[in-house]
């Protein structure tokens, strides 16, 4: 059988066949691999760019925390002068008559009624005064009581004054105060402005790098695909034309036989 098939051939076509799905299976199991290989750089690769997402995300978050923080520290300072300074408006309001009549009213009524300093600052004045009318020997008159009325209404007129002016002063102040706050407000948002435009830029960009490894992969592996077909189909190319040139084995060796019997026969006779 062996040197039959030999002799006809069919040795070497199942050599050839033999070689041709060894082969086969060499490219396979080759681009396998590389597919695996592929796949694994570009996995890697994804998470890597994940976890540069998942980075970025913490990072800005941390940053608008330690904003929000910031801000809220800052204002406090000034919120105490802005509250003052909104009450103080709001009594200023009310003795200027700008929040009604009885508003107006009331601020009179409770200004009267709740000022100690001013009734004993009016005591102590108009004590004074007598001490100066009895030494001039004037205080049992009319004039004594005139003098007296006469100097606690300047008195009380500058008093009021003085009052209404403290009032303004601290109604500016919590006006100043409520200018820094919108200020640093203010700021703030410019600031977590930019802090949300360079996130959405950045996090715009690591999707583009994930964008990009996903069409790197998908040509990568085409590329392989390819590649193992043309492969592939060139083996199977090769095996054709091998067998084709097998099949005049059998030919060749028979004509090869009658040639050497032809010489033998000749030679012979």
């Amino acid at each position: 059988m062996g040197f039959f098939g030999d002799f006809s051939g069919s040795t070497q076509r199942r050599d050839q066949r033999q070689g041709y799905a060894d082969s086969n299976q060499m490219i396979d199991s080759g681009y396998t691999s590389a597919r695996g290989n592929i796949n694994t750089g570009y996995d890697a690769a994804g998470a890597a760019t994940a976890g540069a997402r998942t980075d970025l995300t913490g990072g800005y978050g941390r940053a608008t925390q330690t904003l929000n923080n910031s801000t809220s520290q800052a204002a406090g300072y000034l919120n105490p002068y802005a509250q003052q300074g909104g009450r103080a408006n709001a009594l200023y309001g009310d003795a200027l008559g700008a929040n009604g009549q009885i508003a107006q009213q009331n601020f009179g009524q409770n200004y009267a009624a709740s000022d100690p300093f001013r009734q004993q600052n009016a005591d102590f004045a108009n004590e004074s005064l007598m001490r100066t009318l009895n030494a001039r020997g004037m205080s049992g008159g009319g004039y004594a009581g005139q003098a007296v009325a006469r100097e606690s209404l300047q008195r009380g007129s500058q008093d009021y004054g003085n009052y209404l002016n403290r009032l303004s002063g601290a109604s500016a102040q919590g006006m100043q105060a409520a200018t820094g706050m919108a200020g640093i407000y203010g700021d703030s948002g410019r600031t977590q402005a930019g802090y949300d435009y360079r996130f959405g830029s950045d996090m715009a960009d690591e999707q583009g790098r994930t964008a990009g490894l996903a069409t790197g992969r998908g040509n990568a592996l085409a590329g392989l695909d390819v590649d193992q077909a043309t492969t592939k189909a060139g083996n199977r190319i090769n095996l054709a034309n091998s067998l084709a040139n097998s099949r005049g084995i059998l030919g060749n060796n028979l004509l090869k036989v009658g040639e050497l019997a032809t010489k033998a026969f000749a030679g012979g006779r």
